[in-house]
Formats: structure tokens, C-alpha cells, sequence
């Protein structure tokens, strides 16, 4: 069977970080894309990158670009829209397209199979009783009703899912917490602590 498509939402542009691009945040010695390509390319089939606008660190990736739709303007769901987009052109057409944040170091060598396991529109990765909404495995055919969506103003991620049927896929925290994600200089300091 054919491994799902994903893509790497890169579109942040770090503020509590300084104003630094997060894909290019370093974390024990790694930039976060890095991690996150590493983590994700042997799980899915086919890998892009979504971005609110072309950067010149993204060609040496060699993976495709998505830019926001319609804009930047949206944030995230923008990202998630492109992401449904470029999954229904695939030949063939994705059954799932998952979406994953580039600022998350740990993320499970089980997300794809885990999340794409469900009988659902949308399943979201949770961890510690939390839903991590932009985690997700998305069915393509619902790029229409997002694109309807963003029209009549739609803005959080969250707030879309909420009207389709949506699964919660948890994940230990244990060792650590899969899907914990760097905003600020002290996330950096505590995820090199957890190497």
C-alpha cells in the first residue's frame, strides 16, 4: 500500500524566538527542519514543504513548495489548505495527507501509521490530555470545504475540524513528550536536555 503524503508547515516566523526563522532554529546541533525531514521522510511517501513565501533555504531541501492559500494572511490553516491542494493533484491521489508544525524535535517514528489507522475525516496526535490540532492526517477530498471555509472567514485550525469528524490519536508521555514544540530560547535549552 501506498505510504500517505506529508507536509512540514514552515510558515512561523519565530517572534519569541527573536524574530529567527524557526526551520532554521537550531537544536543539539540540528536545524529543526532537519529534524523534522529526518523523522518524517521514512514514514510517508511523498514529502513538501509549506512556507508563506518562497525562502532561499528551502531549495537545498529539494522538496516541493506550497505556498499559503488563498494568502499568508490565514496563519496556519493556510499551510493546511495548500497542504490538501497539492495532496489531491498527487497521481495517485493521497488517501491522507499529514500535517506536521517544524517545531517539534521528538516527533514518534509511528505518527503516519498511527494517525492514518482511523476510520475518520481528521485525526489529531494528542499527548498529555491535549490535542496538537496542526498534527494531523487529513482526508484530501476536504481541500473544497476548507477553501469554503477561509472564504466566510475561517481562521484557527481547530475551528475547521470541529465541524468534520475528527479522531484523537494520544501518545505517551513517559519518556517525553512526542510533541513538544519550540517557541522560545528556554525550549531550546529544555529539548537539548532531553537528547
Amino acid at each position: 500500500m501506498e505510504k500517505p503524503a506529508a507536509v512540514i508547515l514552515a510558515g512561523g516566523e519565530g517572534r519569541r524566538l527573536g524574530g529567527v526563522e524557526k526551520a532554521l532554529v537550531k537544536v543539539s546541533g540540528r536545524r529543526l527542519i532537519d529534524w523534522t525531514v529526518a523523522h518524517l521522510t521514512p514514514q510517508c511517501d511523498k514529502l513538501a514543504l509549506s512556507l508563506r513565501a518562497d525562502r532561499p533555504w528551502a531549495d537545498e531541501l529539494q522538496l516541493p513548495v506550497l505556498l499559503d492559500r488563498p494568502t499568508s494572511a490565514v496563519g496556519p490553516l493556510g499551510g493546511v489548505a495548500a497542504a490538501l491542494h497539492w495532496a489531491k493533484t498527487l497521481t495517485p491521489t493521497a488517501a491522507w495527507v499529514i500535517t506536521v508544525p517544524v517545531d517539534l524535535p521528538f516527533l514518534p517514528d509511528n505518527l503516519i501509521e498511527r494517525l492514518t489507522a482511523t476510520d475518520t475525516d481528521i485525526a489529531v496526535a494528542c499527548s498529555s490530555g491535549r490535542a496538537h490540532h496542526a498534527v494531523a492526517a487529513w482526508r484530501p477530498h476536504l481541500s473544497d470545504s476548507l477553501a469554503d471555509a477561509l472564504k466566510n472567514g475561517a481562521m484557527a485550525i481547530r475551528q475547521f475540524q470541529s465541524k468534520h469528524k475528527v479522531a484523537e490519536v494520544a501518545w505517551s508521555t513517559e519518556q517525553t513528550d512526542p510533541f513538544f514544540n519550540v517557541n522560545t530560547p528556554e525550549d531550546i535549552t529544555e529539548a537539548e536536555q532531553q537528547f
